[in-house]
């Protein structure tokens, strides 16, 4: 039954309330059926590996480079690093990636490659003292270090 405003209209009120209660319900039964999971962490990751991880899924790193790593159009994939990369170097990366990017040929080709710009850690920082911020890093790297399947 529709109910009509006093003056013999649709009640606007009723109407809206509807369309909400549709939206929602079809935005949670879209949300259930697409088996929206929660991230789970690669096997066999020691504590720093696994603060990494929790690190790379939280600043949404996975975004753009996928969240195994895996690599998409956007951004290189981020296997095999430890070939040529440290915890250190990668923390000196991710405080300032433009300027490792400067003073590395190899990276300066893979920058222009990829058409988004690694964004530098005091962008993505959540505003912790610098410690934090370091310890957070070093935690990426090694997340980043470990080869995963």
């Amino acid at each position: 039954m529709v109910r009509r405003s006093p003056v013999g209209g649709i009640n606007m009120k009723h109407t809206f309330r509807l369309i909400t209660m549709t939206a929602a319900m079809c935005a949670c039964v879209i949300g259930l059926g697409c088996g929206a999971q929660a991230p789970t962490p690669p096997p066999g990751l020691n504590g720093m590996q696994l603060a990494g991880w929790q690190a790379y899924t939280d600043l949404n790193c996975g975004s753009c480079h996928g969240d195994a790593r895996e690599g998409q159009r956007s951004e290189p994939a981020l296997t095999g690093l430890g070939k040529y990369w440290t915890t250190d170097q990668l923390v000196s990366y991710l405080t300032d990636p433009d300027a490792v990017v400067k003073s590395t040929p190899r990276l300066a080709y893979k920058a222009e490659k990829y058409s988004i710009g690694m964004p530098s850690a005091s962008a993505k920082s959540p505003g912790y003292a610098d410690k934090a911020r370091t310890e957070k890093l070093k935690a990426i790297a090694e997340y980043l270090l470990v080869d995963i399947d």
